[in-house]
């Protein structure tokens, strides 16, 4: 071969090499470019994404109540009244929420811890007795005392006692091995047989037609029925109404209101005392105002002692129905088993007793009723300490036992437990003054008792 050719054919074997090797590295920098726009994209959408279920985790959670007012209006958190550390079954119920929650680690912010705190208190807020149920159950005690101011706890001629009970769908949901309608049923044919023979009782439910589907709606919001109508209590009768309905659809609470206002509108207040207990477990999901509903029958000729109860109810739930319950000037109660549902309905039952005495010209001694309301104030202590207490032991244990699984580190916890600490020094101290403003009771004056509390409540408002 001649010399000039094997130089051509050796340019050119150099050409295709460097060639090669450029599009060769041209190739492995697109591999790496790709790889790593690939991973950088990855990771920005896993840290998205876990930041996103982390924050919206506990998001949800308003923030913690800061004064007394706000304590007592707090929905009650679905793990109040648990203990973390009384059985398994509560703390793997527990730790199966805080599972889903961030990580905190040495650089996790104050918002974010702040954030923490506040799910964890919407979780374990108790449900705190209110002074307001005290001075209640104090009227209670004195039912017929002339020198009351609220005339609806005046003697009167005539008892009436009208329940209105939910019958939406929600009420086939089972407790225990009972559904919420069947426990309700019981428990108000207990109350209404116990009542004085010469009182009267009526039974109103709502939401008892249809179903709770979108086309059955109007049918449903338009149902409400007495199906026991306002006499005195039959045993055979009052089954039988009881067995007429059963959980069926949406919830109309304002139409129920509406129609027992015109139950009780030929008895009127000055001649009758009249009280009303409804019970529901859910918010009102029909288009009417239950709120206007409450103001209404407050304001009217028959001016009923309201009791409101939400049996086994949500958070919005709950802020609902107390809003009913103030603007009918009545009382709101959460209970959560038949229990404590027939421990609300035997406050009627204190005032039929004390009617039915009054009725007979029985005497109550001054001094028992004096030794009943320091009871009262008494075991009102107790249950607010009892619910401080145990909310406090539950974010203890919680914290400690995420600190020790590695799920929050110990600055983090640190952090946690000053707040746990702020706020059960802050707790008792609130249970210590209402107590004390409530022991003004047993000089006898209930008119400066409720002053007291209102000054309490407003000296406790936010700056």
């Amino acid at each position: 071969m001649k010399p000039n050719n094997i130089f051509i054919i050796a340019v050119i074997i150099l050409l295709l090499t460097i060639s090669l090797v450029a599009c060769s590295n041209d190739e492995s920098k697109g591999q790496i470019k790709q790889t790593k726009e690939s991973s950088v994209s990855n990771d920005d959408k896993a840290e998205d994404d876990s930041s996103k279920g982390d924050f919206n985790s506990i998001s949800d959670a308003s923030k913690p109540s800061g004064n007394l007012e706000e304590i007592l209006i707090y929905p009650t958190g679905q793990f109040a009244g648990l203990d973390f550390r009384a059985n398994d079954t509560d703390k793997n119920r527990v730790l199966e929420t805080f599972k889903d929650f961030p990580k905190l680690d040495d650089t996790t912010n104050e918002e974010m811890l702040d954030q923490y705190w506040a799910k964890m208190v919407s979780l374990y807020h108790e449900d705190y007795p209110s002074p307001d149920q005290v001075l209640e159950g104090i009227k209670l005690q004195s039912f017929g005392n002339p020198e009351l101011d609220d005339e609806r706890y005046h003697f009167k001629e005539n008892l009436n006692v009208e329940i209105i009970l939910d019958a939406s769908g929600s009420m086939a949901a089972k407790i225990g091995n009972k559904t919420k309608m069947e426990l309700a049923k019981d428990s108000i044919k207990e109350f209404a047989s116990k009542l004085p023979s010469n009182a009267n009782v009526a039974l109103r439910v709502y939401g008892h037609k249809g179903s709770g589907n979108d086309s059955d709606k109007a049918l449903s919001c338009g149902s409400s029925e007495l199906v026991y109508s306002l006499q005195k209590f039959d045993d055979a009768d009052f089954s039988n109404s009881l067995n007429k309905f059963k959980p069926a659809g949406w919830t109309p609470i304002a139409l129920a209101l509406n129609e027992a206002k015109k139950d009780l509108s030929t008895f009127d207040s000055a001649t009758n005392t009249n009280i009303i207990y409804l019970v529901s477990d859910g918010i009102a999901t029909c288009d009417d105002d239950p709120v206007k509903a409450g103001q209404s029958i407050a304001n009217s000729n028959i001016e009923p002692i309201v009791n409101i109860l939400g049996f086994d109810i949500d958070s919005k739930g709950q802020k609902q129905l107390m809003d009913i319950a103030k603007a009918s000037k009545g009382t709101y109660a959460s209970v959560n088993n038949a229990e404590q549902l027939n421990q609300e309905l035997d406050k009627a039952k204190q005032i039929a007793e004390l009617w039915n005495d009054w009725k007979e010209s029985a005497d109550r001694d001054a001094k028992s009723q004096f030794i009943d309301q320091k009871f009262d104030i008494l075991y009102f202590s107790n249950d607010f300490a009892e619910a401080y207490i145990r909310e406090n032991n539950n974010y203890r244990y919680t914290i400690r036992h995420l600190r020790d699984e590695g799920e929050i580190s110990k600055k983090s916890w640190r952090y946690l437990d000053n707040k746990r600490i702020d706020r059960f020094e802050t707790m008792k101290k609130y249970r210590q003054d209402i107590e004390k403003q409530l022991d003004s009771i047993n000089e006898g004056n209930l008119e400066d008792a409720q002053k007291e509390l209102e000054k309490l409540a407003e000296e406790n408002k936010p700056k």
